[in-house]
């Protein structure tokens, strides 16, 4: 650091930042590629889990204990933008998409302040909020064309089929099986399956159901492509109806936030590094291309397409372009 660096930090408005040693970046580094690998770990393992519910129609609690036990030492280990930045398998769906749930509820939990017990009941619910759909066919889960109406229905069912799955090993707490239940409900009464209205709906089934909306619209599915976190912020900010204001407005807050000092790719094709986020617009970050800086809010034909997972590559495929 010298004073010109320190003069340009203050002019952002920064009052501190946390240096890192080298000791320090290797050492977090390391928990990272540890993290990772208890990352394909818990894949396989709740692929495991899903397949008994589905063979013996019940959850093993102690599986399911040790799974949310690591969940939550990855969550630990890995930064929030780690975790956005994933790369997964559209074959692994199912299984990816509950464990990035369950890390992201982790989160949401620690950013609320839960106690330690329901931090941990939280994860393990967010974690099974999909289970039920070990009781709906492969083909319409991994159907590539739109849902017929029936179909749907069947679909929409797999909040109850897990909720007594849970309820029919006799371990899981009440707040467990009701976030599992709940994860679908509305904040204007017009989820499923209960058509319950605001606080009616259990804290865990709220906050389930932002992570859950996030991930899924993140990420590619058999009939969807995925949309970029900020994507995904703009759509939740203007859904005045479905979910929590408050929850919503804390998740809004801190996605963008964590993303600082990433690269994304623009949809005029460009790379672009994030340095601002402008917390009126929070979805449209002030960005910077080459030398020059660019404030989203303002560019309305410019938008984020998605995070840069290799730099590298990203910025070869940029140069062979001009």
């Amino acid at each position: 650091m010298n004073r010109r660096l320190i003069l340009q930090l203050e002019n952002t408005g920064l009052k501190e930042i946390k240096i890192k040693s080298k000791a320090e970046l290797k050492q977090a580094e390391n928990k990272k590629k540890i993290a990772k690998e208890k990352y394909e770990r818990n894949l396989e393992k709740f692929s495991d889990a899903y397949k008994k519910a589905y063979y013996m129609k019940k959850v093993d609690f102690k599986t399911v204990r040790s799974l949310s036990e690591e969940a939550m030492e990855i969550s630990e280990s890995l930064e929030l933008k780690d975790t956005l930045k994933m790369t997964r398998d559209i074959d692994e769906y199912t299984y990816s998409h509950s464990l990035h749930v369950g890390i992201l509820a982790h989160k949401f939990g620690k950013w609320l302040h839960l106690n330690q017990n329901r931090l941990c009941n939280l994860t393990t619910s967010a974690l099974l909020h999909d289970i039920g759909k070990s009781r709906i066919k492969k083909e319409i889960l991994t159907k590539p064309t739109s849902l017929t109406p029936a179909e749907y229905e069947e679909v929409k069912n797999h909040s109850e089929y897990g909720y007594q799955l849970l309820k029919k090993s006799n371990r899981f707490s009440k707040t467990i099986m009701g976030g599992v239940l709940t994860h679908h409900e509305r904040y204007d009464g017009s989820g499923y399956p209960l058509g319950l209205k605001a606080k009616k709906i259990p804290l865990f089934g709220r906050i389930i159901g932002i992570c859950d909306t996030f991930d899924a619209v993140t990420t590619d599915r058999p009939y969807q492509k995925s949309i970029s976190p900020f994507g995904a912020i703009k759509m939740l900010d203007a859904d005045f109806k479905s979910f929590d204001h408050r929850l919503k407005s804390l998740f809004i807050e801190k996605i963008p936030y964590s993303l600082i000092g990433d690269q994304v790719e623009l949809s005029s094709g460009e790379i672009a590094k994030i340095v601002f986020i402008n917390p009126v617009h929070p979805e449209s970050p002030i960005v910077k291309v080459d030398d020059n800086y660019l404030d989203l809010a303002e560019e309305s034909d410019l938008n984020i397409v998605s995070l840069v997972k290799d730099v590298e590559k990203a910025e070869a495929a940029v140069k062979a372009k001009k």
